[in-house]
């Protein structure tokens, strides 16, 4: 299937409409509440990993490789950031396709 920017206008566009309605309906399930949760422990977890590996790049002067670390945990957070903003786009996506189906 090949997406067009329209598409993703679309998904965008309808994206209030879905929001309104999952306030209707009275927010948030037990478990979407221990999903959202889970999603921020690793955000800070992955943040944390950052900071941790910047500040042993910093206190380790000889070592040549020392910022290799801070490069890989930089992918890793960018990788992460970019797998989370697919699921969410996913996630409203479908949303969308069920509203328009009602």
């Amino acid at each position: 299937m090949t997406r067009t920017i329209n598409d993703v206008f679309r998904v965008l566009a309808a994206f209030p409409r879905v929001l309104r309605r999952r306030r209707a309906r009275g927010g948030l399930t037990h478990q979407q509440f221990k999903d959202a949760c889970l999603v921020v422990q690793l955000c800070f977890l992955v943040h944390c990993f950052v900071a941790a590996s910047i500040w042993w790049a910093r206190s380790h002067e000889g070592d040549p490789t020392r910022w290799l670390g801070v490069a890989v945990a930089v992918a890793w957070v960018f990788f992460f950031w970019c797998f989370l903003l697919k699921q969410a786009y996913q996630t409203v996506k479908n949303a969308v396709a069920r509203e328009m189906q009602r």
